[in-house]
């Protein structure tokens, strides 16, 4: 079923992200810093549902590669934290919420966000597959950059001995470039505009919170 572009939905989505992203911002660099990082599973979930919303063409394929990339996005960190063969040696904290087995659920989520956001980004490009993937892969790794240090300020997770691994970058460069494979390969229209406006937001959001907090 392809849904045909929307531009009110699209213009509410946007002003609605960049409300909710300037919040956090700004509440974040209150004394409310410990509140309103706790919404951040919230804020994920809402991201989700409006990137979502704003999805053109659904079929079985596309409800299989968000399924795919939350599970395997969650199983892979719970690999990681268990082996810290993956990422490195690192646990999560309290403020991602709910964990299964030591790993927040949302993770998984997250990893559907980021992989669908920066793969629509990559698709703007005029390649074929092998390319846009890589090029998905370093926009994970660059929005992973920003996030990194901002995630341990706010106890998403911490490292052995406060140090970021060179191998966590190369994972997430590795682990995204199969997801973005699989997810250029499927047979679906992808034009999402909400999802590289939202990749934008989030790579602004981190970048501020990196040197602010």
């Amino acid at each position: 079923m392809i849904i045909g572009y929307n531009r009110n939905l699209y213009i509410g989505s946007l002003v609605f992200l960049i409300i909710i992203y300037t919040v956090g911002v700004i509440g974040l660099n209150t004394e409310f810093k410990n509140e309103i990082a706790a919404l951040t599973p919230y804020t994920l979930v809402l991201s989700a549902i409006v990137l979502l919303l704003n999805h053109r063409e659904w079929n079985r394929y596309f409800v299989i590669f968000v399924a795919f990339a939350a599970i395997l996005g969650y199983l892979i960190e719970l690999i990681g934290i268990e082996s810290k063969l993956i990422f490195g040696t690192y646990s999560y904290g309290k403020t991602l919420g709910y964990k299964l087995y030591g790993v927040p659920i949302v993770m998984g989520l997250n990893w559907f966000l980021m992989v669908y956001s920066c793969g629509m980004v990559a698709n703007l490009l005029r390649f074929g597959v092998f390319i846009k993937s890589i090029v998905g892969a370093f926009l994970m790794v660059i929005l992973d950059l920003s996030l990194e240090p901002v995630a341990v300020n706010l106890d998403f997770w911490t490292w052995e001995n406060g140090i970021i691994p060179i191998q966590n970058y190369i994972a997430w460069f590795v682990v995204a470039f199969v997801l973005l494979i699989y997810f250029h390969k499927l047979e679906l229209k992808k034009m999402n505009r909400i999802a590289v406006g939202l990749f934008i937001i989030q790579y602004i959001f981190f970048f501020i919170l990196s040197y602010t907090l």
